[in-house]
């Protein structure tokens, strides 16, 4: 199913050029961080059950995958956010969680260029949220 995104920065990452956009986006532990996508996913999409996913490219390296799926519903239970939203909106909430997680994890373990570059990489991504059509449910999920 093809995607139309509100930012222009935004571009589906070709299914062939995945591997090498994930070390991209995630660094080393690219690995552990793409699964954690999926297991964020079971907690904070209601009814996740699996499925393809969009990767999507940001400027300088950054970016998010999202489900694809047209409307979801996002269950936060850390802050009693429950909404309906497109996949791609949920993906960047997905994806959001999980860099920011990474972060502390780099952090906690005084693993600082790795923090650091979550660090970034969240940053990023969160640069492009305000220009999204679903940018007040993000934000919202992710308060």
């Amino acid at each position: 199913m093809l995607r139309t995104h509100t930012c222009p920065t935004v571009s589906p990452v070709a299914r062939e050029a995945r591997f090498s956009f994930l070390p991209v986006l995630f660094g080393a532990d690219y690995l552990t961080a793409e699964a954690c996508i999926y297991a964020y996913a079971a907690k904070y999409i209601r009814d996740y059950d699996g499925g393809e996913w969009t990767f999507n490219t940001l400027p300088q390296g950054a970016g998010y995958l999202a489900p694809d799926e047209d409307r979801v519903t996002v269950f936060n239970p850390d802050n009693g956010f429950v909404g309906e939203m497109s996949g791609d909106a949920a993906g960047i909430v997905v994806t959001a969680l999980v860099l920011n997680h990474r972060s502390w994890m780099h952090d906690h373990h005084d693993e600082r260029d790795a923090c650091r570059h979550y660090i970034r990489r969240y940053e990023q991504l969160m640069s492009i949220v305000a220009t999204h059509r679903e940018s007040r449910a993000i934000y919202r999920a992710l308060d």
